[in-house]
């Protein structure tokens, strides 16, 4: 049995709605980077909605006939009402992010392109990742990473030895059991009332358009309270306390935007710069996200294909 390469454990941060992960090249920065990296993937778990009682306030150009009156509270009710009906579902990220390491005069940067699709009962997932990086690439060319989550087990491709691989069993778990953790919107409400009144709700012809923009303090204790709670052990080696002791999160900003007729999401932009303190030094990550959902319950089942089943390396 191999053990799993360190591309392997470093892309597993991808698999979680997340997103995110950063490739380098240079060996000996690993072991500072992979510190970081949850970071990233926690940061997005954060993302809620709160209630307030105004009806949304229409867009320039919207067609009058076209509004609402629907408060925030009652869209977000109709929206979690929807989402228990869900099934399955697919989703594109195109995700930027730029980061500053500390002591050194460089910034690396990751663009990814990342396809997804989704079934929730029993929880199912392909994923296909495809990044480029600036100075954490020995080429121009892409890097395309692809996952499988299914009852046969967490199967993902070694872009390193060309191989696919079988994660163990405690592997795939952690990660369904995140995944499920993120399925409780009503918990996910009541730990956002602080920031209700930092909400605005707008509304064009065909979708309403939440907005969240929060710095500061309480939204860091907001987002390591979810993350301790919601997190698994990956194997870090340190918990989300010790992670976000000295983290600070500036310039965050959430869009959601939900259809009108379904009430179902159809777009999570996201932005946000996080500094990251251990040792003494500081990291400074900058990220960009846009996430389009579509396909709701179309997708009946995900399998494994035969030739991966029969090829793949279990690793521990």
């Amino acid at each position: 049995m191999e053990k799993i390469s360190v591309n392997v454990k470093l892309f597993l941060f991808l698999i979680v709605l997340p997103i995110e992960e950063h490739l380098i090249k240079q060996k000996e920065r690993f072991a500072l980077r992979k510190k970081w990296t949850i970071g990233l993937t926690s940061a997005s778990l954060a993302l809620v909605l709160a209630a307030c009682s105004d009806p949304a306030e229409p867009v320039d150009g919207s067609n009058e006939k076209e509004n609402s009156d629907l408060t925030l509270e009652q869209v977000f009710n109709k929206s979690v009402q929807a989402g228990e009906d869900l099934t399955s579902m697919e989703a594109v990220i195109q995700m930027n992010q730029n980061l500053t390491l500390p002591g050194e005069e460089m910034e690396l940067t990751t663009e990814s392109t990342i396809e997804m699709d989704m079934v929730l009962e029993p929880m199912a997932l392909y994923q296909k990742v495809e990044t480029t990086g600036d100075g954490m690439m020995q080429s121009d060319e892409a890097m395309t990473v692809e996952s499988y989550l299914t009852d046969d087990g967490f199967f993902m491709y070694d872009f390193t030895t060309d191989q696919w691989n079988k994660l163990p069993k405690e592997m795939s778990d952690q990660i369904i059991q995140l995944s499920n953790s993120q399925n409780q919107p009503n918990e996910q409400l009541k730990a956002l009332e602080p920031f209700k009144d930092d909400f605005t709700f707008e509304q064009d012809d065909s979708s309403y358009i939440l907005t969240l923009n929060a710095s500061g303090e309480k939204f860091s204790e907001l987002l390591l309270d979810q993350t301790s709670e919601m997190m698994p052990d990956l194997g870090m080696g340190m918990s989300a306390e010790e992670l976000f002791k000295d983290t600070t999160f500036e310039d965050v900003m959430y869009e959601i935007v939900i259809d009108k007729e379904s009430f179902l999401p159809s777009r999570l932009d996201m932005d946000m710069t996080m500094i990251m303190t251990m040792e003494g030094e500081s990291l400074e990550i900058e990220q960009q996200s846009e996430t389009v959902y579509e396909n709701f319950n179309t997708i009946d089942e995900i399998t494994v294909p035969q030739e991966i089943l029969d090829s793949a390396v279990e690793t521990q």
